[in-house]
């Protein structure tokens, strides 16, 4: 697991290069205004396809397609845990592009006999309990990718069916049921101290343990007990989600850390041969939606 921290204070060794050999540049006259930077993740799904307007480029935008996917598929919360504040499409954005990503990577995007189309399986589902797809039509527009977005069907669409004969399976995440699911015969192992080095997992503690580390590592130590404790009771508490660094599932646990009725963050635990390891706390925002690439959240990352 790669921990993302901060080696430097104040200036990097580039920064101090810039400042000394091209002057102050916060005392250069102003540039003019650029033309605002696509916030959109370059991830296969954007190599593969142009998505069309998005809302999160362009708040004003009409409904995009992600909009249209969250209109046809099953009710379900989109915008992740209430805490987080994003917007109502947030989860589901995060959740094609890993499906998308998977299915890109096992070569599992297929194009129809005549050429004309592409198709992947989202892993959603309609009220009528059919699989829906994400249809692609060859792209006009030489600059862009080669494909774009057409429409989502469902399975018994002819708009499918008439191009793809087989239409492709649901993305596979790993080949041992096993990993999905918590074995308290295993020993859990976390070291607080360890885990509260990087910048990123203090950052996804409450304001009142992020500026205290040692303080943070105490209740850190109770909390990991506790979750223990709820996992041993009821292994659904243990969430599997998919890591898309490592690409593999990992387990996550609530951690309960100002107040026992509240989950605060998740910790993600990697198995290791016979152990459990404590890797990385991670906001719950981030949380749902590695876990939603799985499974519908239980409840404590629902909230």
């Amino acid at each position: 697991m790669t921990l993302h921290e901060s080696k430097h204070g104040g200036f990097g060794d580039l920064g101090r290069f810039h400042q000394h050999f091209l002057g102050d540049q916060s005392r250069s006259p102003s540039l003019p205004p650029q033309p605002p930077v696509p916030r959109r993740p370059q991830r296969a799904l954007y190599e593969h396809a142009d998505p069309g307007p998005l809302r999160i480029d362009d708040p004003s935008a009409e409904p995009d397609c992600f909009d249209q996917l969250a209109r046809l598929a099953q009710p379900e919360n989109w915008a992740g845990p209430a805490a987080a504040r994003h917007d109502d499409t947030w989860t589901l954005r995060e959740y094609v592009e890993q499906t998308f990503e998977r299915h890109h990577r096992r070569q599992a995007v297929p194009t129809s006999p005549d050429g004309t189309r592409t198709v992947f399986n989202t892993g959603l589902a309609t009220v009528r309990q059919e699989t829906i797809y994400g249809l692609f039509t060859r792209n006009p527009d030489p600059q862009g990718p080669p494909w774009r977005f057409d429409t989502w069907l469902p399975e018994s669409d002819r708009g499918l069916t008439d191009h793809f004969a087989e239409p492709p399976g649901f993305a596979e995440y790993t080949d041992h049921p096993a990993d999905l699911v918590y074995d308290r015969r295993h020993e859990l192992v976390v070291v607080p101290a360890r885990l509260l080095e990087s910048d990123g997992n203090l950052a996804a503690l409450p304001d009142p343990l992020r500026s205290n580390p040692y303080q943070a590592g105490l209740v850190l130590e109770g909390a990991v007990r506790r979750a223990e404790t709820r996992v041993h009771r009821d292994h659904r508490a243990a969430v599997p989600c998919w890591d898309p660094d490592l690409e593999r599932v990992q387990l996550l646990l609530p951690l309960s850390l100002t107040r026992p009725e509240t989950v605060d963050v998740a910790l993600l635990v990697a198995r290791e041969g016979e152990t459990y390891r404590g890797r990385m706390l991670l906001g719950l925002d981030l949380a749902h939606a590695r876990a939603r690439v799985i499974s519908r959240a239980e409840e404590w990352l629902d909230a």
